[in-house]
This record gives structure tokens, C-alpha cells and sequence, in this order.
């Protein structure tokens, strides 16, 4: 790549006018490819408004059919039977319902087909014209049970039985009603309502597939334009990420990398990115040394070198948080003030030290030792397994061991403890229950642990 590249200062070829550049490119390429995608779009909500459309006609159809025949069945159920809630059930759909009328109403709504909508109208008026023989045939049968007149559906007020009719006998009334619903007539006028929703629905597939056809070949080329748009926008893509890469993009990999693992960053790429480069170097190891001591004066007793009280109050706060278990230890040396009294201040502070350096070495990493007052100590264990109580039983036992070994020259103390376990992460209550068991501790003649327990509460 020419080195003018990398120094603003010579003439050639700049970032920004590469970048404006490619930014205009790739914007009318984005630009075709919002268009292409929203006529894309469009086009899939026609198909798929196509689709429903055609099941929804077609349902319409079958619900015809499946109307046609349940007033059928209803109405044979009651001359049969003469069970007058067939009758309600049958006048139930043929008034209230109105699942035909629906059902014509969607086919012309939705339809495009005059043929279609054609044999939808006889089918209906076929259907209607087998709803009188019901009605008809159903009166018949009403007037063989001699039902009031007052108690016959309002449906049938209209209808008027033959006078031949009314002089049959009960017998001969019930066997015509249901010779009408039964004979080649009758039948006939079935077919026929299945014929003329056979063609109905034989015209609306027709008329869909036709309009699934065009819509489909509309879609495909429009799917062949965004293909080809969204190949053109990686194709710019590629040639943006080549004429920077060796600039600006290959720097601020190593540099990203470099900044997440906390080291000094890669003087490489541009002249920009250089100089950048060794700003943040410079002043990076400024800050670090600056931190350093600023975090460990911050966090950490001078004296002893164990987290101070404040960073122990931030620790307790992330715990909070947590569910894992937690043990609580409060460690309160004993009779300490006799120590400095008897043999001094600056002994005292080296009997501190010592302290702290055996709890540092008998408690894990993963523990948290703190010198939170003068004498006082403080220790939050996690990660423990299921007998934390043996093994802080014993971790103590051997600290005060060690501490009243006398061979460095220094007088011997002893640690009284208290303990408290949850198993639900800590919380404020952990205190008050170590605290509890310290005292515990003292009343039974310190130099050892206790555990909280609900007697001790």
C-alpha cells in the first residue's frame, strides 16, 4: 500500500475521503436494498392475503354444505323422533345463526369468479327451497301431534298445510312428512346443492392458483433483486474493509486486544493511529503507577497489610447479592490491651503483624481476612464443603497454637471466635449471630470458637 497513506501531511489518497466516498456507495446500496425489502414485503403479504383469502372461501363453501346438511338431520331427527329440540335446533341456525346466508355473503365479498358467484346463489336458493319441504314437513308433523297453534315456532306462522293434508290421520301425517324429507325429490335437490358447491369451489381454486402464479413470479424476481443488492452491499463492504485494514482496522484489533488484557497498545497502522498509541502508553503508565498505590493505601491497614475496614464493607456488599453459602468469623484477640500495656506499643504492633500473617496463610485465597478495629479481625470464608464447622474448628485451633509459640520472641496470645454460617449468601444478620457466639466464646474462657446456634440467639 503507498506509505502516503499513512502521513496526513504528503498528498494522496486520506481516510476520510475514502470513507465519504464508500459512505455514499454503500447508502444507495442500502438504500435499494430497503426499497427491494419492502416491496419484498408487500408482495409476500399479498401472497400470503391470497392464501387466506382462498381458505377462507373455501371454508365458507364447506360450512355451506356442513349448514345444509346439519337442518337436513335436524329436521329428519324430529319427524323421526318427534322430539321437538331438534325443531329449536334446526330453527336456531335457520334464523339466528344464518351460517348459509354467511357463507354466501363471504363468497361474493372475497370473490372475484361471477361464475363462482352464480352457482353460490343456486346453491343457496336450491338450499332455501329444501328449507319450505322442512318447514313444510315439520308442520305437518306439529299438526299429527295436535301442538297448539300458540306453541308452533314463529318460523312456521307462514307456512299453510294443504287442505288434503289436514284430513290425513295421525299416521298418514307422520309417514308423508317423512316420505317429503326422504324421496328422489328431495335427494335430488341435495346433489344439486353439492354440484353447485363442487363448481364453486373448483373455480376458486382455479382463480387462486392463477393469482399464486403471477404473485409468485413477482416475488421471485423481486427476491432476485434483493439477492443481488445485498451481494452488491457486501461487495462494498469487502472493498471498505481493504482499503482501511492495513489504516485503521488491522491498529484497532491489536489495540482492543491489548486494552482487554491491560497492556500497553501496538504502535502500528496509520499516522493517526500511532500517535494515538503513544498518548495512551505514556499516560497509561503514569496511571498505573498512580493506581497502584493509590488502591493499596485505599483498600489495606498499613500496619498489617489485611484489607481495611472500608474494603471489607464493599466486599460484604457484592456477597449480598450472592446466593452461595457464606461463614462469618469475628476474631477478637485476647486480653490485647495487657499486652501494650506490659510490654509496649511497638510490640504490640508486631504481635498484630504476626496475626495477621497466620491468618493470611492458614485461610485461602478465595477468603476474605480483614482487620476491621484495633484487636479486632474479621473473616468472611466462601466456596466451603459440607462440614464448614470442622475445618474452621480446626483452622482456629491451629492458629492458636502458633500464636503462643513464644520462639521468635515475642509474648503469646490466643484468639477467642465467633462464627456464623448461611447457607443463602451473607447478610446483615450474620454480625449480630458472630457477634453473639464471641461472647459465648468469652463467657466459656476464650481461646477458642463457637458456632451461632438458636440457643445462643
Amino acid at each position: 500500500m503507498n506509505k502516503r497513506l499513512y502521513n496526513p501531511n504528503k498528498d494522496g489518497i486520506k481516510i476520510k475521503t475514502i470513507n465519504i466516498s464508500m459512505f455514499i456507495l454503500i447508502f444507495a446500496i442500502c438504500a435499494g436494498v430497503f426499497i427491494s425489502a419492502f416491496r419484498l414485503k408487500s408482495k409476500y403479504s399479498d401472497i400470503i392475503n391470497s392464501m387466506e383469502i382462498y381458505a377462507r372461501c373455501t371454508k365458507a363453501v364447506n360450512d355451506f354444505r356442513d349448514t345444509s346438511d346439519f337442518l337436513t338431520n335436524q329436521v329428519r331427527l324430529f319427524i323421526i323422533k318427534l322430539d321437538d329440540s331438534y325443531a329449536k335446533d334446526y330453527f336456531q341456525e335457520y334464523s339466528v345463526s344464518q351460517n348459509r346466508d354467511k357463507a354466501v355473503e363471504i363468497i361474493n365479498q372475497f370473490n372475484d369468479s361471477n361464475d363462482a358467484d352464480i352457482n353460490m346463489e343456486l346453491a343457496f336458493e336450491e338450499s332455501q327451497g329444501l328449507a319450505e319441504i322442512e318447514k313444510y314437513s315439520m308442520l305437518l308433523t306439529y299438526d299429527a301431534l295436535e301442538t297448539p297453534a300458540a306453541n308452533l315456532p314463529s318460523q312456521l306462522s307462514n307456512v299453510k298445510l294443504h287442505p288434503d293434508d289436514k284430513m290425513l290421520s295421525y299416521s298418514e301425517k307422520l309417514n308423508k312428512a317423512e316420505s317429503l324429507l326422504f324421496d328422489m325429490n328431495y335427494q335430488d335437490s341435495k346433489n344439486r346443492i353439492n354440484k353447485y358447491t363442487t363448481t364453486v369451489l373448483d373455480y376458486i381454486l382455479v382463480a387462486h392458483l392463477e393469482q399464486q402464479s403471477k404473485d409468485t413470479k413477482h416475488f421471485y424476481w423481486l427476491l432476485t433483486i434483493q439477492i443481488l443488492t445485498v451481494i452488491a452491499l457486501f461487495a462494498s463492504g469487502w472493498a471498505l474493509f481493504f482499503t482501511t485494514n492495513f489504516l485503521i482496522l488491522r491498529p484497532i484489533d491489536y489495540d482492543i486486544k491489548s486494552i482487554s488484557e491491560e497492556k500497553k497498545m501496538h504502535v502500528i497502522g496509520s499516522y493517526e493511529m500511532r500517535l494515538i498509541a503513544k498518548s495512551y502508553n505514556a499516560l497509561r503508565e503514569k496511571d498505573e503507577i498512580k493506581a497502584s498505590v493509590l488502591k493499596h493505601k485505599a483498600e489495606h491497614d498499613p500496619l498489617t497489610g489485611l484489607i481495611n475496614r472500608e474494603a471489607f464493607a464493599q466486599i460484604k456488599e457484592v456477597l449480598c447479592d450472592t446466593a452461595e453459602p457464606v461463614a462469618y468469623l469475628i476474631i477478637d484477640i485476647d486480653f490485647f490491651k495487657a499486652v501494650n500495656d506490659k510490654y509496649g506499643h511497638p510490640v504490640g504492633d508486631q504481635v498484630l503483624r504476626k496475626i495477621a500473617a497466620i491468618l493470611s496463610e492458614q485461610f485461602r485465597n478465595t477468603d476474605y481476612v480483614a482487620r476491621i478495629g484495633g484487636d479486632e479481625f474479621a473473616v468472611i470464608m466462601t466456596k466451603f464443603g459440607d462440614t464448614p464447622e470442622m475445618v474452621i474448628q480446626r483452622k482456629i485451633e491451629t492458629i492458636n497454637k502458633m500464636l503462643q509459640n513464644v520462639g521468635d520472641g515475642l509474648p503469646g496470645v490466643s484468639l477467642s471466635v465467633g462464627v456464623a454460617i448461611s447457607t443463602l449468601g451473607y447478610n446483615q444478620i450474620l454480625e449480630s449471630q458472630a457477634d453473639k457466639a464471641l461472647y459465648h466464646v468469652k463467657q466459656g474462657g476464650r481461646c477458642n470458637c463457637s458456632f451461632f446456634s438458636v440457643e445462643q440467639a
